[in-house]
């Protein structure tokens, strides 16, 4: 072989070692993404550490909602998704108010028409058939 070639080669070797042995010892980025990770975990449990604390604080109601709970039925209260015209509501007030001569609330006129609202409500439009029977 010519001395140039394997000058050229000698040169070509020497430049490939010098960037692998360069590229091997850059500086490791890993550290970065491990302290941006502890960053994360430690916002996220401040977080839930907040959230614990409001969730083990006892709930406090208040005399006059208290009153309006006792008084009213949740059935009935449209703020609760009820309805004060609904049969539930008749019902539910029966319930809590309604007093027979045994102290028993007497409710099965408003339960009998309970139970048909809900019969209406929940009915198919096609009947439903039994299996054996149609064949």
């Amino acid at each position: 072989m010519d001395p140039v070639t394997l000058t050229v080669i000698a040169v070509v070797v020497s430049v490939g070692a010098g960037f692998g042995a360069g590229w091997g010892l850059k500086p490791d980025d890993t550290h970065k993404a491990l302290e941006a990770q502890a960053q994360s975990i430690d916002a996220i449990l401040d977080g839930q550490t907040e959230i614990l604390t409001e969730a083990s604080k006892p709930i406090v109601i208040d005399a006059e909602l208290r009153s309006e709970l006792a008084e009213v039925p949740v059935q009935c209260r449209t703020k609760a998704g009820g309805d004060p015209a609904s049969v539930q509501c008749q019902w539910a007030t029966c319930l809590q108010f309604g007093q027979s001569s045994a102290n028993r609330p007497e409710c099965s006129d408003i339960r009998d028409l309970l139970v048909e609202s809900l019969k209406e409500q929940t009915a198919c439009d096609e009947p439903v058939v039994s299996p054996g029977e149609g064949e």
